[in-house]
């Protein structure tokens, strides 16, 4: 004995009570084939209720996920920014506190360089502003020691030649005194 609809079982009670809230609206009555009928088409109507709802669901869930992405992508890109911030202020603390042999450099006084700087070191631009104003002295510093390191060697140079011509001299008066004893014995 074959039927032709599957039998679930204890499902007499739910449809019972499915009947119960559909009859109400329902003029057919539901043990008829036109009830049936009817039946049929509002599980249909159901069936695709549920189907957009679930298509909307999907499509809810797409839009939610892509969105979600874009969050991250952007809570990524704000973290690399937030971590490339933090490295610039770690290298910019260093390069303040870095000590540079330039701090140590002896210098000429604020008042020497106003004396003996030549005029193009001192316009108002550089005087106003205390970093040029600082490379200008120390430029100023570099020319006076390229000056006296000039200077120093052309008296080194002499002092050789004076040597060189006082040991000159001195051989000649050695060769003189040898001559001289050399005459008297």
């Amino acid at each position: 004995m074959i039927t032709s609809e599957p039998q679930i079982p204890d499902a007499e009670p739910t449809l019972k009570s499915l009947a119960a809230l559909v009859a109400p609206n329902c003029p057919i009555a539901l043990n008829s084939t036109e009830g049936q009928a009817y039946a049929d088409s509002l599980f249909a109507h159901l069936k695709a209720l549920h189907r957009d709802a679930h298509a909307t669901v999907r499509h809810h869930k797409q839009q939610t996920a892509s969105t979600r992405a874009l969050m991250d992508e952007s809570l990524l890109k704000l973290q690399n920014l937030l971590y490339e911030k933090r490295h610039l202020e770690k290298e910019i603390d260093k390069c303040r506190e870095y000590g540079s042999i330039y701090q140590d450099v002896a210098l000429h006084s604020s008042e020497e360089f106003m004396e003996l700087a030549p005029p193009e070191s001192k316009t108002e631009d550089i005087l106003a502003d205390e970093h040029q104003l600082f490379l200008a002295r120390l430029s100023f510093e570099l020319a006076e020691r390229k000056r006296l390191e000039g200077v120093v060697l052309q008296l080194q140079k002499e002092r050789d030649e004076l040597l060189a011509l006082g040991q000159a001299k001195q051989a000649k008066e050695e060769d003189w005194d040898r001559r001289t004893e050399s005459l008297a014995k």
